[in-house]
């Protein structure tokens, strides 16, 4: 919880690298008794980093002391007698002593013993293994002190019996012991109200407060004013305010302009709620980091509070005065110093030049993190001329959102489809419409009254009673059909929805029409009709009726389905599957229909249709047959079977 966080802490974890079992003791030997051996009193002569190699040898390398110096190899692996650096220690007379008398003198017989053993044992350097995080290897990464996880102390015995009233009561009372001091009295009941209602929310406590407190003789009395103070509002503004300062916030952009930014306030308010709900402390920075992409795994109740929290790098100062990258590297560069200063307490700003030298921070681990902040969009950028935010996040669920913009959408159709309608009144048009045109059924759309565009008709087409289909699953029957007669192959009926039918993830779009042919057995010719989105820009049903047969297109070939009687009115009714790209149907009459399965649909098709044709370009060649159509329907539920009364949509 954040009310015992007040004092932070964060573990940085860092990888270790891993070696093989059976040198770790080598390892273990050479880290605790050779490696500060030869920094504390060799590397100042013999140092490849530094530069200085005196007699040309360097001993912070394990190559270093392999190549040797200018006397040869140092080592000899397994042979201390042999190795020139054995020698070198024991100050043998006829070689070299190191280290000399002016830098301190010849090592203590422990330290001999200790390098003769490592050599010995085969002079296992793991600093040729290990690897090097910035400034640190990942041994001495692990090791430092700063990067320990906490370990639980050992809280130390007060022999100032009834005094300590917690551990950390205990750690006072010792150093008082060792200084040789007694702890104060007890504050008198007025004194502790005081103090700790300006701890707690930096005022001084009401009159009214203090009587009750006063006045409040049970155990329980301190407990109940401190639990009262952590629950108003002005906890959370009070400490809240010392998390703000670590964030450095502001109401205003910073830099040369400074210019206010309204929207910060909310940030300031989402840290006060936080100290006032007791937020846990991983949550509490985990939102502030990655609070937007969060938004979209959590609920629609926590989704504005989350995007809020992201406040902690929006606020940050912007350089510049536009939004360009040759400011905007600055940007990041101080969220980057920001989220180091604040959450690890490192200053991490050196990695952007080259690793840390003292710290296990490398330029990689830099740039990783401002790859993240560089692919982010940003609310406030430049600090001049663009004072108004830009890509601002939306503070609405990204569903509701994308309800909004579809009904947006939906509109702009709409008044797409009356301008469109508008045109094609004032164009001058080889054709005719056709009043209130087919019986039909589109999503949406009242049965009850005509549809709100006319079909476009060109070429001999008729509405007349006579091509009205005796099934009643759209309409009633005596109501309107369409006879289309010998023509020109482009000869035929149009139709643009009021509103576009999305495919939806699991569902299905179905699709009813009935047909006949009238014309004689030795008319080859065939006509089509078929949906998509505009004019065959995006297919996703293409069908085909001659004299005596029914086709659909499965992917590129015309695939037969029914053998036809020309006169006989026949229902075809199709479900398209928008997730495998397939789609089924039957084609017959009441009590004798022909199934069929899995044809697939073109791959152009973008999951939206808004139009239907026919015309006379089916897959048989010659001339088109009259034909009768009726009972358009296209919805996203199942339509109703034939002759069980009209459906209502």
């Amino acid at each position: 919880m954040i009310r015992q966080w007040i004092s932070l802490s964060v573990c940085v974890v860092l990888q270790c690298v891993c070696v093989s079992a059976s040198p770790q003791s080598d390892a273990e030997y050479f880290e605790n008794h050779i490696r500060p051996l030869l920094v504390e009193r060799c590397q100042g002569c013999h140092c490849s980093s530094t530069g200085k190699t005196s007699g040309g040898l360097a001993l912070d390398t394990r190559a270093g002391w392999e190549k040797g110096g200018d006397s040869g190899p140092a080592i000899v692996p397994g042979k201390p007698q042999e190795s020139l650096l054995v020698k070198a220690i024991h100050y043998e007379e006829d070689g070299p002593q190191m280290p000399p008398q002016e830098k301190g003198g010849k090592l203590s017989k422990e330290q001999i013993e200790a390098v003769v053993e490592w050599i010995r044992q085969g002079a296992i350097d793991p600093r040729s293994m290990e690897k090097s995080i910035g400034g640190m290897t990942a041994n001495q990464a692990e090791r430092w002190w700063a990067f320990l996880p906490l370990v639980k102390t050992v809280v130390p015995e007060a022999d100032f019996a009834g005094w300590p009233r917690g551990e950390i009561d205990r750690f006072i009372r010792l150093e008082q012991e060792k200084r040789g001091l007694s702890p104060m009295p007890d504050a008198d009941k007025r004194t502790l109200v005081r103090r700790v209602t300006l701890d707690l929310t930096g005022l001084p406590p009401t009159q009214e407060d203090i009587a009750a407190y006063l006045s409040d003789e049970s155990s329980e009395a301190f407990a109940k004013i401190v639990d009262r103070l952590l629950a108003s509002p002005e906890y959370g503004v009070r400490w809240g305010r010392h998390w703000l300062d670590v964030a450095r916030y502001a109401d205003t952009a910073g830099d040369g302009a400074d210019y206010p930014v309204r929207e910060a306030g909310l940030y300031r308010n989402w840290v006060v709620s936080a100290f006032n709900s007791d937020q846990p402390f991983d949550d509490f920075v985990r939102e502030q980091i990655a609070g937007d992409i969060l938004a979209e795994q959590g609920s629609s109740e926590d989704y504005a509070r989350r995007v809020t929290a992201t406040g902690f790098l929006a606020i940050g100062k912007r350089y510049g005065y536009s939004p360009t990258p040759a400011y905007q590297h600055l940007d990041f560069a101080d969220a980057i110093d920001s989220i180091g200063r604040s959450l690890l307490g490192l200053s991490i700003g050196c990695a952007r030049c080259h690793d840390h030298k003292y710290d296990p921070i490398s330029m990689a681990d830099y740039y990783g993190l401002y790859g993240i902040l560089q692919s982010t969009q940003w609310s406030f950028p430049g600090g001049e001329e663009h004072k108004r935010p830009a890509h601002f996040p939306g503070l609405v669920i990204p569903a509701e959102a994308a309800r909004l913009d579809q009904q947006k959408a939906d509109q702009l159709a709409s008044f797409d489809a009356d301008i469109a309608k508008l045109k094609q009144e004032k164009a001058s048009l080889d054709g005719r419409l056709c009043a209130g045109g087919i019986d039909l059924g589109f999503e949406s759309q009242s049965l009850e009254a005509p549809p709100a565009a006319p079909w476009l008709s060109q070429g001999p087409n008729k509405v007349i009673a006579d091509a009205q289909s005796p099934f009643s699953h759209i309409h009633p029957t005596g109501m309107r059909g369409v006879r289309m007669g010998v023509g020109k192959p482009n000869d035929g009926v149009r139709y643009v929805f009021d509103q576009k039918i999305r495919a939806q993830p699991g569902g299905h779009i179905h699709f009813t029409i009935d047909f006949r042919t009238l014309a004689e057995a030795t008319e080859t010719g065939a006509f089509r009709f078929y949906l998509g989105r505009g004019v065959i820009e995006s297919l996703a049903l293409e069908c085909s009726i001659s004299s005596r047969e029914c086709a659909v297109r499965d992917g590129a070939a015309w695939k037969v389905v029914r053998k036809l009687e020309p006169g006989t009115w026949y229902t075809l009714r199709i479900s398209i599957d928008s997730d495998t790209k397939t789609f089924s149907g039957v084609v017959g009459v009441t009590g004798d229909l022909t199934e069929f399965r899995g044809c697939t649909i073109p791959p152009a098709w973008d999951g939206v249709i808004d139009t239907f044709i026919c015309d006379g370009i089916g897959h048989g060649d010659g001339s088109t047959p009259i034909h009768d159509l009726d009972n358009v329907g296209l919805t996203q539920e199942p339509f109703a079977e034939p002759g069980s009364g009209p459906i209502v949509l």
